[in-house]
């Protein structure tokens, strides 16, 4: 779990169950059709941006405060958004048991304008619940609450290549996440939370098998198999012009989430008015149900 350039804040958290139709897979028609991707993408992922967090603390006093209730509730159901696009259970929910050591968290990153796991207990307004948050969270500072949601998904950066922050928001086996925030930093908690019978796709693919907003299609693909071994793992990718050059930049069974392999491919049309599908191949997968994987993704405008 590399430290990562966003924020966002926390507020104490909402337990948002959602309809029974939130383990559904991503193989069934509803979930995985254009006009419900791009459904999804309008009402809500788009419709859970946060401008105004309502954080009512402060880094001068060393007040860890909370954020709005409507910011808890975007959180949640933008990490859901994208559990759902990759075909994973989409019903998570926050933990507000652990709220006070994430908002802690969130507020030692903020007042030392500095990420770290391990904060030294010199760092202005440091505590150790807000130490044992560090440690279990994706830490952020920069954007805050569901704007670090995507900056995780995104994992850019030279220190993020197994995409870390973005395997702990896909772990196959999630039903609930912490979250402490401030309008500059956050601390999402995903380690040490409960896990469920979830319903888990053939594999964990980002950007998404099927259609998919190129808004959200990011310089670093990734695909996840619990339990896989990737050490021999080939990738290929084509596209309308045909192969794709690629460099495989992580294949990691390193404990963030679910086992996974991370490429970045090469000449990527995120800006096409018309829909255009790249087909993925992953080779030589051990420890899975199957040695070789295929997928098309179709990057649609939204």
């Amino acid at each position: 779990m590399k430290i990562l350039r966003p924020t966002i804040y926390f507020t104490f958290i909402l337990t948002l169950i959602f309809s029974s139709n939130s383990c559904k897979k991503k193989d069934d028609p509803d979930i995985n059709s254009r006009e419900t991707v791009i459904d999804d993408y309008k009402n809500i992922y788009l419709a859970t941006m946060v401008t105004n967090t309502g954080w009512t603390g402060n880094t001068a006093n060393c007040v860890a405060g909370r954020a709005s209730n409507n910011t808890s509730e975007m959180v949640i159901k933008r990490i859901n958004y994208f559990r759902k696009l990759v075909g994973l259970n989409y019903n998570t929910t926050l933990d507000t048991s652990k709220y006070e050591m994430y908002q802690q968290a969130a507020l030692i990153m903020a007042a030392n304008s500095q990420l770290s796991h391990n904060p030294p207990n010199n760092w202005k307004c440091w505590t150790q619940k807000g130490l044992d948050g560090a440690k279990t969270s994706n830490l952020s500072l920069g954007s805050h609450s569901t704007n670090a949601i995507t900056s995780f998904i995104n994992d850019f950066g030279s220190n993020n290549k197994p995409c870390g922050h973005r395997r702990w928001i896909l772990h196959s086996t999630k039903t609930q996440f912490g979250y402490g925030t401030t309008n500059m930093s956050m601390s999402l908690g995903t380690i040490g939370f409960a896990g469920g019978n979830t319903v888990i796709p053939e594999f964990i693919a980002y950007p998404a098998k099927g259609f998919m907003p190129q808004a959200l299609v990011f310089a670093r693909w990734s695909f996840g198999i619990p339990g896989a071994d990737f050490s021999n793992a080939t990738i290929t990718m084509t596209g309308p012009l045909g192969a794709i050059v690629l460099t495989i930049v992580s294949k990691t069974d390193n404990g963030y989430g679910d086992n996974t392999i991370v490429w970045e491919p090469q000449g990527i049309n995120t800006t096409s008015a018309e829909d255009i599908e790249y087909t993925v191949t992953v080779d030589g997968v051990q420890k899975a149900p199957q040695s070789k994987y295929t997928y098309a993704v179709t990057l649609i405008k939204i």
